[in-house]
């Protein structure tokens, strides 16, 4: 039985579903492959690495996990709706990238630069 809520638990996470409290977005951390309807980021190329990959589906700003923050060196977007890699340089400001949809990458070039993702793109931050 106890196995048994581990496990619905652990495959509600997965799937995304919200739990109490959740804010406007969904996140799936931890997943082995790209959920359908989500887009997701790797800590290392071909959608590898520890802690397995960081997913997001949803409408409000949403923190990068920390394995894949500024270390997302694969992505893949499972949907048809375009999202906005956000970073946040030291120096200030923010920087965005358009991830498209049904987009991936193996080795994406900007992997040292996530900090979060949103679905709206930023009018205060620049193409980067």
């Amino acid at each position: 039985m106890r196995l048994s809520a581990v496990l619905l638990s652990t495959l509600a996470l997965v799937a995304g579903a919200p739990s109490a409290g959740a804010e406007s977005h969904r996140a799936a951390p931890f997943v082995e492959a790209a959920l359908p309807g989500h887009v997701c980021f790797w800590p290392e190329a071909d959608e590898m690495g520890a802690g397995g990959g960081w997913c997001y589906s949803g409408t409000g700003y949403a923190e990068a996990a920390p394995h894949v923050k500024r270390h997302a060196k694969s992505f893949n977007n499972q949907t048809q709706d375009t999202f906005y890699a956000i970073h946040f340089p030291r120096d200030g400001g923010c920087l965005y990238r358009t991830v498209y949809g049904g987009d991936y990458s193996a080795y994406w070039e900007w992997w040292d630069k996530l900090d979060g993702i949103q679905r709206v793109r930023p009018t205060d931050c620049l193409p980067g």
